[in-house]
């Protein structure tokens, strides 16, 4: 008899896919619109794990909860083109990309303090997209400035 191997590309696969899912089974229907969200609409740039390759797409693993410690930080996660211009149209499942982005992928960098966004919140400030001949500059200058708000 001979034993069919399931291969490891799948497994390795399923494995990461229920990491970014978790294991509670009552959260895991949103989590699975949202991973899904995340997968088609930014893993392609930022890496299916939060890590972008070495180029002008910022990593976000472990990185972009610093945004938020200031509110300027946290208005630029919505306002920067990637999600102001979303084809996630829908503010709430925007909201929620943002929040797993944060809390999920963002781990120790996002302070504990950290509200998640609403979608009242994400309407209002992607209704303002940046607008600036320099993303790359202004990105850090909101970065610096951010960190320097973070509790240390």
């Amino acid at each position: 008899m001979t034993r069919t191997r399931f291969p490891d590309f799948l497994l390795v696969s399923s494995l990461v896919l229920l990491g970014l899912l978790g294991m509670s089974g009552a959260r895991a229907a949103i989590q699975t619109h949202t991973v899904t969200n995340y997968l088609t609409h930014c893993g392609g740039c930022h890496g299916i794990e939060g890590v972008s390759g070495k180029t002008f797409v910022p990593t976000l693993r472990d990185q972009v909860g610093q945004f938020t410690c200031s509110q300027e930080g946290r208005d630029y996660l919505v306002r920067v083109p990637g999600i102001s211009m979303s084809l996630i149209r829908d503010d709430q499942e925007l909201a929620d990309v943002l929040n797993f982005v944060l809390f999920r992928l963002g781990g120790n960098s996002t302070p504990t303090s950290t509200k998640p966004f609403t979608a009242t919140e994400v309407h209002t400030l992607r209704a303002q997209p940046l607008q600036t001949d320099d993303l790359m500059a202004l990105r850090a200058e909101v970065l610096s400035r951010a960190r320097a708000a973070c509790p240390h």
